[in-house]
């Protein structure tokens, strides 16, 4: 799949949406799709391992954080089954009393053998027509729901 690229306003102040993306931790609590996430102990940066269930398949990958508080969050795979391609960025921009947020993401999926292109495809498309919205809409209601 190519980049792309959705924005959302969240109805807080940039600090709080920033505090609710970085808790890692906690995605598997309201993200769909995640079964798992933990914060590895890496010197000098953030990496985050994570579970993914796709629906046919449940994957594990790691991906390096970079935070620049509150406006932004970029990530990069380090390392991941059936990924070569995991990055993105959530851009932060204070607007009033809310937080208008630029949500980047590009994941490009290998083929592993015996696994039809047709797949593959598939799980591309559920990834960024499905999942995205979904994952966009979750992260809208917890940060909205926090204090």
């Amino acid at each position: 799949m190519a980049a792309v690229t959705k924005e959302i306003v969240f109805d807080r102040a940039a600090d709080q949406v920033f505090d609710v993306l970085t808790d890692y931790a906690r995605y598997p609590e309201f993200v769909p799709g995640i079964k798992a996430c933990r914060v590895l102990a890496v010197k000098g940066e953030r990496q985050v391992e994570y579970e993914l269930d796709l629906g046919l398949k449940r994957i594990k990958y790691v991906l390096r954080h970079v935070e620049t508080r509150p406006t932004r969050i970029t990530w990069s795979l380090v390392s991941g089954e059936m990924m070569k391609v995991s990055s993105g960025e959530w851009a932060l921009a204070a607007e009033g009393g809310v937080t208008r947020a630029r949500y980047t993401v590009d994941i490009q999926i290998s083929k592993p053998p015996l696994i039809p292109q047709s797949v593959i495809d598939r799980v591309s498309d559920e990834l960024t027509r499905v999942q995205l919205p979904r994952t966009l809409e979750a992260f809208k209601a917890r940060v909205e729901r926090s204090r």
